[in-house]
């Protein structure tokens, strides 16, 4: 059978078997949701390239622990979100280390100028709320909303329940809801 109908699982199940070639479809394949999630969660977009060769070396170098037919999706994620949270941890040793929000707009049309302004000062309004939160609930918001998980998927990825995976969107939701309501009113 070609490679490229294969499962993403079973494509894991060569590279852990030493086969390189599966492993740069499956880096094809997840390349736009992982780099998405991790300038997501890191608010800067040239340290999440960096990392995103970072997860797939990770991917290539931990091959040996995949164990199909585990899901690959969450498994990936999974490594995305400790070296994020790895990040995170070496940001706060070094006191000079900057965390800008630096992520580029989208290539939104809108059908104004002053449509494309309102549009892109509220994406940062919500950029800086998701921002705020902690680091968990962060995590299920970006894997949710942006990188399009399931619950099972985000719960396999952090280590936790679906109950816990929705418990925390459900207080991240919460939370942004608080943070952004008085900023939308004074600018609405």
């Amino acid at each position: 059978m070609d490679l490229q109908q294969q499962s993403d699982e079973r494509l894991m199940q060569l590279v852990a078997n030493d086969q390189r070639e599966p492993l740069t479809l499956l880096l094809r394949r997840h390349a736009n949701s992982v780099l998405t999630f991790l300038v997501r969660m890191l608010g800067d977009r040239a340290r999440g390239e960096e990392l995103f060769q970072d997860v797939f070396l990770a991917v290539w170098t931990g091959r040996q622990t995949y164990r199909f037919p585990r899901p690959f999706r969450p498994w990936l994620f999974g490594i995305a979100a400790n070296h994020c949270r790895n990040e995170r941890r070496r940001r706060e040793r070094v006191p000079n280390a900057v965390d800008p929000l630096t992520l580029e707009a989208s290539d939104e049309s809108t059908d104004s100028p002053v449509d494309g302004a309102i549009a892109t000062e509220t994406r940062l309004l919500v950029e800086d709320a998701v921002a705020t939160l902690p680091a968990q609930q962060r995590t299920v918001v970006v894997l949710r909303v942006w990188s399009g998980c399931s619950f099972a998927e985000i719960a396999e990825s952090i280590g936790c329940t679906e109950v816990t995976a929705r418990s925390h969107l459900c207080l991240a939701l919460g939370a942004l809801r608080k943070h952004l309501e008085p900023k939308l009113r004074e600018h609405g």
